[in-house]
């Protein structure tokens, strides 16, 4: 799918002049209420003028002070240029704290970067990247981009864009002709807008003033379910010559359908492979497997934004002669491969960004990729195209649970994948430390990610050798040690349990630390600097995307000539959303630790403090120590 929409993130601070005088901005600095943000957007002026159903301008003017180097980002800019935009008007203005000008930057100081993923984009990218030169800076950032062609939705009103941010004032006009059918929907607010008519055009006016800064937390929600926004789109549209209803979503899809429905023919070589492909198979699913390992040897994703490309994939048989292709492009690719196969597919636009759509507004920009279903007898098949390195079978962590829209020649239909189990998403780690008399230790550690735990994981399965043992080294206690062998086995194989395993074997030569007859030996090898979550690093509201599980043996095998002095206790804890237990037991001359802990995946309320204390307990555990005392 093709994000057409100014984004923030690359849109930067984006504006139109308003002027804020320069003694009001110095008040504004003096003040600096809200000491924890990092920012303050003092003022952000909105302005979409739709001209008929085919063009509009944008236009928006914003001053944001930035209080320190954590806010400077909002002193940045970039945007993606189309074919279907100019860009008016740019101008940036940095004043310091007491009001003196310290720069402008106008258009033609704008960089520009044709490059793109793929070389395979009809437009450009505009950016500017500034370090202020000291703090408080205001920057004032004016902007105006005309549209034409694309009057499939508008720039969203979301003026909190980034945490550590606070909102002073915030408005939106859009301005339209009588009769145009444009739609609105307020999401995360209450607020409702003011309406005008005059000289045949109605405007509508939002406002958003004082919202308060959402802190960056290790555990907060996400600024997509928080920070308030208006969404914008008109009923039916026309878009580079084709027309479409954003009245259903069902509507939607049959639009997108109708983009597909000429791109799925493959030249006769590709009719033959296929059939090569799956001369043997037995099932429906097994030329599923044998096809989606082909797209993974034979092509790679790259980015396309040609002209209605942005929404339209390549057809199949560029995809077959290039080797290449977007999300959709791959995705109808293989959709095309598997219907010569005989297997029926629906391409299906999802969000890695968003987990909900808005089931009563129908719209383009809440969505940022696409995906392949495929319905079988027995189960139904969510195919990354994009990435056929994963398991095939397996829905990853940046689409598992969220809903998305079904693309078939039925129409549009919502649909939502399936999120696994927390108990699925399992770290299980079995580890042997052999101590010496002098401190020394033999270690050997196992490790097995399954599920989301994999796909996070999966990345070290590419490093070099010298960079993973450094990532080793950052994840275990491994003091004065030398890594003699790291084995990764990316086990995962279709339809199974994704599993990412690894074997660690290593020499410390002080892992323990020797005082006269007695061996003090750390328990936590596995949680190098663990320390829990800060206060200041907890949001109020606990949020927790994907639950886990990790379960942890140590054994220690005992030098010959020591025995057992003390040991850790015995602990287990629990809150409504999480569970901790560590049990150490003496056999012989091994010492046994075990360790288990789960979070589940929610939201909880008034949880933060509550869970800081509990993860401190967590570290107290694991900072324990092992005493062994000679006998002889």
């Amino acid at each position: 799918m093709r994000w057409w929409c100014l984004r923030r993130t690359e849109m930067g601070m984006t504006l139109k002049t308003l002027g804020i005088s320069l003694l009001s901005m110095t008040a504004l600095v003096a003040s600096m209420h809200g000491q924890e943000a990092d920012a303050m957007v003092v003022e952000e002026v909105n302005a979409v003028d739709i001209s008929d159903e085919v063009a509009f301008s944008f236009s928006r003017h914003r001053a944001v002070l930035i209080k320190n180097a954590n806010g400077a980002h909002h002193a940045d800019f970039s945007i993606y240029m189309g074919n279907d935009m100019s860009l008016d008007k740019f101008q940036l203005t940095l004043t310091d704290a007491s009001g003196h000008l310290l720069r402008t930057y106008k258009q033609k100081d704008l960089l520009r970067t044709e490059f793109s993923e793929g070389l395979a984009a009809d437009g450009c990218m505009l950016y500017l990247d500034v370090t202020p030169p000291s703090y408080p800076v205001v920057a004032i950032f004016d902007l105006k981009i005309d549209f034409k062609r694309n009057n499939v939705s508008f720039p969203v009103f979301s003026p909190l864009d980034s945490y550590n941010t606070e909102v002073e004032k915030a408005s939106y006009d859009i301005t339209f002709p009588a009769g145009y059918p444009l739609r609105y929907k307020v999401v995360n607010s209450t607020v409702s807008p003011t309406k005008t008519d005059r000289d045949g055009k109605t405007s509508l006016h939002f406002q958003f003033d004082g919202i308060k800064a959402v802190k960056k937390s290790e555990y907060g929600l996400p600024l997509s379910k928080t920070s308030p926004k208006v969404y914008f789109a008109p009923s039916k549209f026309t878009y580079f010559k084709t027309t479409g209803s954003l009245l259903s979503w069902n509507d939607l899809g049959a639009w997108e359908h109708s983009l597909f429905s000429d791109r799925g023919a493959l030249p006769v070589d590709a009719k033959d492979k296929v059939r090569q492909l799956i001369a043997g198979c037995t099932s429906d699913k097994e030329k599923v497997a044998a096809i989606y390992k082909f797209l993974g040897e034979s092509t790679r994703y790259v980015s396309i934004q040609l002209g209605i490309g942005g929404y339209q994939p390549m057809a199949a048989s560029e995809v077959w002669r290039q080797g290449f292709g977007d999300c959709k492009a791959l995705s109808n690719y293989m959709m095309a491969l598997l219907a010569e196969a005989g297997v029926r597919s629906h391409c299906v636009a999802i969000s890695t960004k968003q987990d909900k759509l808005l089931p009563d507004f129908p719209n383009f920009q809440q969505m940022n990729h696409m995906i392949l279903e495929v319905p079988l007898s027995s189960d139904t098949l969510w195919v990354e195209c994009t990435n056929p390195r994963l398991p095939l079978g397996y829905v990853h962590d940046d689409i598992s649970g969220h809903e998305a829209l079904e693309i078939s020649p039925n129409g549009g239909k919502l649909v939502t994948l399936p999120e696994y189990p927390d108990s699925f998403n399992v770290n299980i780690t079995e580890a042997h430390v052999a101590l010496s008399p002098d401190g020394s230790a033999d270690i050997a550690i196992d490790e097995d990610f399954r599920h989301h735990r994999y796909v996070r994981m999966k990345s070290i399965a590419t490093l070099d050798d010298n960079d993973l043992r450094k990532a080793m080294f950052s994840i275990y206690h491994l003091p004065q040690a030398e890594i003699r062998s790291i084995v990764v086995n990316d086990a995962s194989q279709p339809f199974g349990i994704p599993s990412l395993k690894y074997r660690l074997t290593a020499h410390s030569l002080k892992y323990a630390s020797v005082t006269g007859s007695r061996l003090f030996v750390p328990t936590n090898l596995l949680h190098k600097n663990f320390t829990p979550s800060s206060d200041s690093h907890l949001a109020n509201e606990l949020f927790v995307a994907h639950g886990l599980r990790n379960t942890e043996t140590i054994v220690f095998a005992i030098p010959e000539g020591y025995t057992v002095e003390s040991i850790p206790e015995s602990t287990s804890m629990s809150l409504p959303f999480a569970r901790f237990s560590s049990s150490v037991y003496v056999d012989g001359d091994t010492v046994t630790i075990t360790n288990d802990y789960i979070i589940s995946h929610g939201t909880y309320p008034d949880a933060a403090e509550k869970f800081h204390e509990f993860e401190k307990k967590m570290g107290d555990a694991f900072a324990r120590r092992l005493v062994l005392k000679k006998t002889q």
